[in-house]
């Protein structure tokens, strides 16, 4: 076996070691894009094609658990049947995939559950954002991280970009971690009048945010990439 070969075999190795470290070690430190098959999230750009609400409790059917009781005034054992009812309304949601962010979809469409206790989901305002969604535990559609998305945006170069929100979750060093470029968003404001000021300082920290006449507005904008990782970091820390 000559040396040529011995070569060609050992970069093939290399590379084949190198592309599945890059699948699946960069959910913490993207660059560009990435992915992670033990981390149920997707998260893309996606523009909207189709938000209708459906009745997610017309097919339930009533469930036997198993638990028995005797009733008061007979005395017969009577086996307890329950009913799983959804308090939240629910709406099917179809998509257009502009860019991937994390973990990759196959199609550039996509379907997906989405579940909202106040009403319509507020992503859905919007023709085109952030969304955030995982796989159903038995595989069998997606469906919406609850609350979760961000405003979307695109600059002359056709770049993506949005603003970070933050939680309790954002620690100093994650702050420092999080580079932005100087962008005002005058059409975002966050009402803090009824916040102390340990929760402004928490939730609109002076680095990101400004604050004018009891209202937090956005100063600072963040690319994709650094976003993905600011929500790996927080928002979905336990996935």
């Amino acid at each position: 076996m000559n040396r040529t070969f011995i070569k060609l075999l050992f970069y093939l190795f290399v590379c084949l070691i190198s592309c599945k470290s890059a699948y699946i070690n960069t959910s913490k430190k993207l660059k560009d894009g990435g992915a992670n098959k033990s981390i149920n999230l997707y998260a893309f750009v996606g523009k909207k094609i189709s938000v209708t609400e459906f009745d997610p409790n017309e097919n339930k059917e009533n469930e036997l658990t198993g638990e028995y009781e005797i009733d008061e005034d007979t005395g017969d054992t009577l086996k307890i049947i329950r009913k799983h009812y959804i308090m939240d309304r629910a709406f099917k949601c179809k998509y257009q995939v502009l860019r991937k962010m994390f973990n990759y979809l196959e199609s550039d469409t996509i379907e997906f559950i989405a579940y909202d206790h106040y009403g319509t989901p507020g992503f859905a305002e919007s023709d085109s954002v952030i969304l955030y969604i995982s796989k159903s535990k038995d595989g069998s559609h997606y469906f919406h991280q609850k609350y979760q998305f961000d405003k979307v945006y695109v600059n002359k170069k056709g770049q993506y970009y949005s603003y970070p929100k933050f939680t309790e979750n954002a620690s100093i060093k994650t702050l420092e971690n999080l580079f932005g470029f100087d962008k005002t968003f005058n059409d975002e404001k966050y009402d803090v009048s009824n916040l102390d000021s340990n929760s402004v300082k928490m939730y609109y920290p002076s680095e990101f945010y400004k604050i004018e006449n009891n209202f937090a507005i956005p100063v600072k904008g963040v690319y994709l990439n650094p976003l993905t990782n600011y929500r790996l970091f927080t928002t979905f820390k336990d996935l």
